[in-house]
């Protein structure tokens, strides 16, 4: 697996990104359940560089997505310190943009309205934004449906939607917490080249939250394996396949022998 010419490469955990636009340094957390303490993360420590594409995978309820919110400003570590571009988050942040795993759009709003809602939130002036807003919905490929309602789309174009909400507000960098998951396989295989051309063209920092090793393969450049809980990172590993990839690429040899070597490392997280 060192060799030059893989298309998967395992590096140290936690290794320093070049230019690291994320750090997590031994985050943990514990809460109370009805049923005593739980440890739900345990000294977990990972770094996303400035532009890079970094999934997250690991096991149902292993803490991917409370890693998520602790990077987000939704909860506080019990132990650690996370900091987005050297400042500690200690809330929610105007340089984050968060797509959840369900597009949770307002029904009562359009398509634009939806998009312009983080806008609002932060109390800026809409208006002056709708142009951005309206770029956003022909980066998705929805301008024709700026005037419609989310009950007009298709879940997809729902998720499109959130995504360009996502990027309302020009985040440097993007929380994306399973985001295609309640989606179809050809769905899903569309958002997947749909988000790979967004990022592309948007050179955002992302963390992604996946349970799908192909998801993992097809849009990262590092994946973070998760242990079950409580979650750590166990493993870390670079694929080093060209861009752009395609549908295409997920038949060949290189993308499946990435694949292949990361499930075997799954299944002993």
């Amino acid at each position: 697996m060192a060799v030059s010419s893989s298309p998967f490469r395992v590096v140290t955990p936690g290794a320093a990104a070049a230019v690291p636009h994320l750090s997590v340094e031994g985050v943990s957390l514990s809460y109370q359940a009805s049923r005593g303490p739980v440890q739900a993360l345990d000294d977990l420590s990972l770094t996303v560089a400035q532009g890079e594409f970094v999934s997250v995978l690991g096991p149902s309820g292993c803490g991917k997505s409370t890693l998520l919110k602790l990077v987000s400003g939704l909860m506080r570590p019990t132990a650690g310190r996370i900091s987005l571009n050297g400042k500690e988050v200690t809330g929610t942040r105007s340089d984050v943009g968060i797509v959840f795993q369900k597009p949770t759009l307002l029904p009562w709003r359009t398509v634009l309205n939806n998009v312009l809602a983080p806008i609002r939130a932060m109390k800026g002036d809409a208006r002056a934004h709708t142009e951005n807003a309206l770029n956003l919905l022909t980066l998705v490929g929805l301008q024709e449906f700026a005037n419609n309602y989310p009950n007009e789309l298709s879940g997809g174009m729902q998720q499109r939607v959130a995504i360009a909400r996502g990027l309302a507000h020009d985040p440097g960098f993007l929380l994306m917490d399973e985001p295609f998951a309640a989606l179809d396989a050809l769905t899903r295989e569309h958002m997947m080249l749909e988000l790979q051309r967004i990022w592309l063209s948007r050179s955002k920092s992302v963390l992604f939250i996946t349970h799908s090793i192909p998801e993992a393969v097809f849009l990262s450049d590092r994946i973070l394996v998760m242990s079950s809980r409580p979650g750590r990172i166990v493993q870390e590993v670079r694929v080093e396949l060209p861009r752009p990839r395609t549908l295409e690429s997920m038949s060949e040899k290189p993308f499946n022998d990435c694949a292949k070597q990361l499930r075997q490392m799954f299944s002993k997280a």
